[in-house]
């Protein structure tokens, strides 16, 4: 790559953020698009007026001394923590999760858009045609050769999951949609419940069976125990699947039946909540750290390369950087 080379990458979450920093010290303009409003994925942290739900992923770990050395970093600047309740070697966001992703986009050093959808990618001898369009005009997934802009690129890298990778991959002739069109990921409902008073319950509870997988009190993180009493609920990636296209507020009262079954809490919730997660578990890993393809210069990275973890994000996406660097000569 030149100085003066544009990538394009799409998908804000912890693997393109991460992505997209390392690229930026190769020297080079890097743009991150996201259909989202905010960066960082489902590392992702909801405001319902003053409170707080950590509605995506629960907590960090860190096996490798790299993305260990970011935690204690954040740690040491007061954003991140142990979270004791949910077990040793647990990190949390203070005061959220989101805090994460906040911090890895303006450490990036790249233009990061949001709310803007990638719709069609072209290659051509010169590099790649995006088509962009406003998120709030198109359907997630949605692959068309039409309307919005097209900007050109000299590279593309996909940090966006299997089920929205492929068909872009597929429509640009590439063979990498086949082996990323292979990996499935589970979704997950998730339930946020607040309560006046406190309810009399383990703050992390974990389940082996039925609809729930994980109920997590809010107010247990370090720098979150401003009432009311908040919680988190997952449903297990099981159940979630079989109930991933029904109404949700039917599926709201049927999570919120088991939590209430779970803690035995007859008080009725000040709020109550649902989101729906649709690439939420990796089932399959693809098995490699990224995929690039010099020649076309087009790669992939995600969690779903390595496992289901945060840190398994991070590495992916900076494994892609690395593999663009080596083919640079960087």
């Amino acid at each position: 790559m030149t100085e003066r080379a544009r990538i394009a990458v799409i998908g804000a979450g912890i693997a393109g953020l991460a992505c997209a920093a390392e690229l930026s010290a190769l020297g080079v303009a890097v743009t991150v698009f996201d259909k989202g409003r905010g960066v960082g994925g489902r590392v992702a942290t909801r405001r319902e007026g003053a409170m707080r739900f950590n509605h995506g992923a629960q907590y960090v770990t860190a096996r490798d001394p790299g993305f260990g050395a970011l935690l204690a970093g954040l740690a040491e600047a007061g954003v991140m923590a142990p979270w004791d309740a949910a077990g040793e070697g647990r990190w949390t966001g203070v005061p959220g999760m989101s805090v994460l992703g906040r911090h890895l986009a303006q450490q990036s050093g790249a233009e990061v858009r949001l709310q803007e959808q990638v719709l069609f990618l072209q290659d051509d001898e010169a590099g790649w045609l995006v088509r962009v369009v406003p998120a709030a005009e198109a359907y997630p997934g949605e692959v068309l050769d039409t309307g919005g802009v097209v900007e050109r690129f000299d590279a593309v890298m996909l940090a966006i999951p299997p089920a929205q990778a492929a068909p872009l991959l597929l429509a640009a002739g590439h063979p990498f949609a086949e082996p990323v069109g292979a990996v499935t990921l589970l979704p997950c409902w998730t339930l946020m419940v607040a309560f006046a008073k406190s309810v009399d319950a383990p703050d992390v509870q974990r389940f082996e069976a039925g609809p729930l997988a994980w109920i997590a009190r809010e107010n247990s993180r370090p720098g979150a125990d401003t009432p009311p009493d908040r919680w988190v609920v997952h449903a297990s990636p099981a159940w979630s699947q079989r109930m991933v296209e029904r109404d949700p507020a039917e599926v709201q009262s049927m999570l919120l039946g088991a939590f209430v079954a779970a803690t035995g809490v007859s008080e009725a919730p000040l709020h109550v909540a649902t989101h729906r997660w649709m690439h939420a578990r990796t089932e399959q890993p693809l098995g490699e750290a990224a995929l690039w393809d010099p020649a076309r210069r087009i790669g992939v990275c995600g969690d779903y390369c390595l496992g289901a973890r945060v840190e398994a994000a991070w590495l992916s996406g900076r494994a892609l950087a690395a593999q663009v660097a080596a083919e640079a000569g960087g």
